[in-house]
């Protein structure tokens, strides 16, 4: 395989890391980890809470955290098309979001797309430009668990969830940089 390919190969697994570290951060409501995908002068186009990558990490944990009780993302597949250091890629998605609402529990849904142009900078790829795409979205109330949560280990919306461990995520350095250096 030519030492280009292989380039394409890296490139492709670099962009995807920093697209799954984003979602990966949203759910777990880390600010710091949000911003680290963005560049310093990106900007995300993301439906009511848009704005500049970095102002948008903050407004956009601060809802999830005011507005919703959990939030899980399921990403598809990725098509990326890659032009030296800068690149297109879109992203299938699906996330649940879950709140009270008049004492009932009700989870929110939707399905779209981010059409990201990622930029390499310094050797690490960042979002520049993000755009959301919803494809739909619905609430639906949530009955009865059929299996008790007792059994289960808590998830946390913070760096104590246990993936910070298991993904050797630490706290006050760059994410993206040191996963994947």
């Amino acid at each position: 395989m030519s030492d280009r390919r292989l380039e394409l190969l890296w490139d492709h697994f670099q962009i995807r890391e920093v697209i799954e570290a984003y979602v990966h951060a949203c759910d777990r409501a880390d600010r710091d980890a949000v911003a680290d995908t963005y560049h310093e002068d990106s900007y995300d186009h993301h439906g009511p809470i848009s704005g500049p990558g970095h102002q948008f990490a903050t407004d956009c944990v601060q809802a999830l955290v005011t507005v919703w009780d959990s939030c899980n993302h399921l990403l598809g597949q990725s098509r990326i098309k890659v032009t030296g250091d800068v690149a297109g890629a879109e992203t299938l998605f699906f996330a649940s979001q879950t709140r009270k609402q008049d004492g009932k529990m009700m989870m929110d849904q939707q399905k779209g797309r981010y059409v990201d142009r990622p930029e390499r900078r310094d050797g690490i790829w960042r979002i520049k430009d993000r755009r959301c795409i919803q494809e739909w979205s619905m609430t639906v109330p949530l009955g009865e668990s059929f299996v008790d949560r007792e059994f289960f280990l808590p998830g946390k919306r913070s760096a104590e969830d246990l993936s910070y461990e298991a993904l050797g995520l630490g706290r006050g350095c760059s994410r993206i940089k040191r996963e994947i250096k």
